[in-house]
């Protein structure tokens, strides 16, 4: 193992062992039997909204990958593009260091349709794009729209600088834009791999994409929450932004224990064990089961591949022999 896979490991159960910490302190005076109750007490029709709403983001995230690969110029039949977003996205989620997980899940499932390597580390990079500039679009409109966000962990934050790191962010995607209509379809070398930027038009696509898959993930959570008020949710996607960025950032494998401190802290307002009981059945309906179903619908993906080891379009896979 390398210096950097062992600093990598390291920092990463340095960021899980202050994440236990962090919980430990914030929920100091929670008791685990009011949590249970919580739980027991949630109600099926959050269940069954949170289970519909993470089908529909799944869905949405399918999207990220059609546009790389509209971009970088190789049809793939839906049904396998679906599959390798699902399997790729789910693997990223749970396990961390999306370049390894989804990265090799997606080259397992794209190399059958004669896609290369090069274009599957493309198709990465417009996906993580395309959620970056959700995510930065969401978040500088929710600085500049709501500049008196609750305060994090009892700690406010003015709202002069709330809004003028609202107006940075959304500057920043202006120009990236300009940048678009200027060199928009152009191929450039990022280190030694080409890169075919997206048109502006594409890159609008990619701002619904990415939006709408954050809104509606931070949805689920919302669904599960004690007495959900629509006053809150506002309050609910700044929180899941910043869980989400802190737990990539990270590389915290499903954001564990990062994910539940941001929310926790950044939602001071919300009944502690039932916050605690929607951020467990959300990790359950949103992470875990997706994972088992994805795990299953990807063993099955290989144990077919066994039996056709070509790509379907007649390229040589890389498994095969000369």
């Amino acid at each position: 193992m390398s210096w950097r896979s062992l600093l990598v490991a390291a920092a990463t159960l340095a960021v899980l062992a202050i994440s236990v910490v962090a919980l430990r302190h914030l929920l100091a005076d929670t008791q685990w039997s009011a949590v249970m109750t919580a739980v027991r007490a949630l109600p099926t029709a959050a269940l069954a909204g949170a289970a519909m709403l993470t089908v529909l983001s799944y869905g949405i995230l399918t999207g990220f990958d059609v546009v790389a690969l509209r971009l970088v110029g190789r049809p793939v039949p839906y049904a396998s593009v679906a599959l390798a977003a699902f399997t790729s996205y789910i693997f990223s989620h749970n396990l961390g260091f999306a370049a390894l997980t989804g990265g090799a899940a997606r080259y397992r499932i794209y190399r059958r349709h004669g896609v290369p390597l090069a274009d599957v580390g493309q198709i990465m990079i417009v996906a993580g794009v395309t959620f970056w500039l959700g995510a930065v679009l969401l978040l500088g409109l929710s600085l500049v729209l709501l500049p008196s966000l609750p305060p994090v962990a009892h700690r406010a934050i003015s709202p002069g600088f709330q809004t003028a790191a609202g107006l940075c962010l959304l500057a920043l995607l202006a120009a990236y834009m300009v940048a678009l209509g200027r060199l928009g379809g152009r191929a450039i070398r990022l280190w030694r791999w080409p890169l075919r930027l997206p048109t502006w038009r594409m890159a609008i696509v990619q701002f619904a994409l990415g939006t709408g898959d954050l809104l509606v993930a931070a949805s689920v959570v919302f669904v599960l929450l004690p007495q959900p008020s629509i006053m809150l949710y506002p309050a609910v996607l700044v929180g899941y932004l910043f869980a989400i960025v802190t737990s990539l950032l990270v590389h915290a494998p499903g954001g564990l224990g990062v994910f539940e401190v941001v929310m926790i802290a950044a939602l001071p307002q919300v009944d502690r064990p039932g916050l605690v009981a929607a951020l467990l059945a959300f990790r359950l309906i949103y992470y875990l089961i997706p994972l088992a179903i994805g795990g299953l619908l990807f063993v099955g993906h290989e144990l077919v591949g066994l039996r056709r080891p070509c790509v379907d379009d007649g390229v040589r896979s890389f498994d095969d022999h000369p």
